[in-house]
């Protein structure tokens, strides 16, 4: 009888990428030694070392902060300066006051054409500069004279008044003299003050423009623009030499000081 033979199965066929799951683990790759920077006695002579850049922002931090404690520290130097020179100089505003007001012509005619006014005033205004230690100074400027009325106050003279230096403690009145001739008014009104001047019970207003400075030892700073108003007071109040009402006081128009 004939002796039979083994049959063998064919070996599969592994796929790609197979690991067999009874494989021991394989060890990960170790990564390249770092390279370390020659010692300075290996490098080429001359050749700088590595520097490490600065961030620029922190850089413009640094800066910023500088600069503003820089000028915290320039506005607390002003601030106390200011403060010692106030308290050294104590700087008081002046005052003006209406020392005398007279009208010598007011006269009103009615034409043909119209009703119109002549006038010639005379005017002094008192200057008070209170200060012990600073001169004021006052630039050349120009007066008007007003009469005020219902419907409107009417224009009756204009007068250059001068400049002058005016010393400590000091009280200087500047007188000036006003004229208008052939002032077109209303018929209402002309009468109105034609009897108002009768009886002294008309109202007169001055206005002062002028600039003003101080001075300080040897030092002058400049002169800023300034207003004087005045009244308006009746010419029976200043004909009796009665104490008249202080004058309003700004400067550059608008900011009002009195």
């Amino acid at each position: 009888m004939a002796e039979s033979k083994p049959t063998l199965k064919p070996e599969l066929q592994r796929p790609p990428g197979y690991r067999d799951p009874t494989a021991p683990p394989s060890a990960a790759p170790k990564p390249p030694p770092r390279r370390r920077p020659l010692p300075p006695s290996f490098r080429q002579p001359g050749k700088p070392l590595p520097r490490r850049h600065r961030s620029r922002r922190s850089c413009c931090c640094r800066l910023c902060c500088w600069v503003s404690l820089a000028a915290l520290l320039a506005a607390a130097l002003v601030a106390v300066a200011a403060g010692l020179a106030y308290l050294w100089f104590q700087p008081r505003l002046p005052s003006f006051r209406l020392q005398s007001l007279n009208a010598t012509r007011l006269r009103v005619a009615d034409q043909s054409d119209g009703t119109f006014l002549d006038a010639a005033t005379t005017v002094g205004i008192l200057f008070v500069n209170p200060n012990r230690k600073i001169v004021i100074e006052y630039c050349d400027g120009e007066a008007r004279v007003t009469v005020a009325d219902e419907d409107g106050d009417v224009d009756v003279g204009v007068a250059a008044v001068a400049g002058f230096e005016q010393g400590r403690r000091n009280r200087t009145v500047a007188r000036f003299e006003a004229a208008a001739k052939a002032v077109a008014v209303d018929e209402v009104a002309g009468g109105r003050i034609r009897e108002g001047y009768k009886s002294k019970e008309v109202r007169l207003g001055v206005s002062l423009r002028t600039r003003m400075g101080l001075k300080v030892g040897g030092i002058r700073t400049g002169k800023v623009p300034i207003r004087v108003g005045c009244g308006p007071v009746s010419l029976k109040q200043g004909l009796n030499g009665a104490v008249l009402p202080l004058c309003r006081f700004s400067l550059f128009r608008w900011i009002n000081l009195h």
